[in-house]
């Protein structure tokens, strides 16, 4: 008697694996699976031209920021202690804010971690085959934020209990965001500790 031949779509065959995948990873342990796929249609996005000043005057800011990528920058970043080096890295130039916009009179960027590690978790899911820096939450990590301190014009590198077992991590922070040595402390808080939400304050 011949074998019998099952006949599937690749859609069908798709649903299979992924269904299986999916029940296999449940049974590990400290594993979540999210669904965070886009629901529904993609809003159709207009394509146009720029106007000629439009398209001028753009250019004209482009110009005036050749440069000057090495002016110093606030912003947050998370360190992979095992490879050395930061990563999920959001960085503003210090001049492109006119005056404070967090408490105490500083300046930092407006990117919250939580946010970012959300975005960045789906693309690596999405297109890099879940392959990456961004597993499990984001506070899980050794993360931390630079200010800008316009009254003592000082830059603060604001980082958890983590940096006393890591001290390297300082100087990969002042390369990355350019920060001037002379004028550039570290500062630690319990907020951006291993673990600490905003549930926790």
């Amino acid at each position: 008697m011949a074998d019998k031949i099952y006949k599937l779509s690749l859609e069908q065959l798709n649903d299979i694996v992924s269904d299986a995948v999916t029940n296999a990873i449940k049974k590990l342990d400290n594993i979540e699976i999210v669904d965070d796929k886009p629901k529904g249609p993609a809003t159709e996005v207009k394509v146009g031209e720029f106007s000629e000043q439009q398209y001028q005057e753009a250019i004209q800011t482009m110009a005036k920021n050749r440069g000057k990528g090495d002016e110093p920058k606030v912003g947050i970043f998370w360190y992979n202690v095992t490879l050395k080096q930061l990563f999920g890295v959001v960085t503003h130039k210090r001049t492109d804010y006119l005056k404070p916009n967090a408490g105490g009179g500083l300046i930092t960027c407006s990117e919250m971690h939580e946010d970012v590690w959300k975005k960045e978790f789906r693309k690596q899911k999405y297109h890099g085959n879940g392959i990456g820096p961004f597993k499990g939450e984001y506070q899980m990590k050794p993360r931390g934020r630079v200010f800008y301190s316009p009254a003592d014009d000082q830059y603060i590198i604001a980082v958890g209990s983590w940096i006393d077992d890591n001290q390297d991590a300082i100087e990969y922070i002042i390369n990355e965001f350019d920060l001037p040595r002379e004028k550039t402390i570290v500062k630690k808080a319990n907020h951006w500790d291993i673990g600490q939400t905003w549930s926790d304050i």
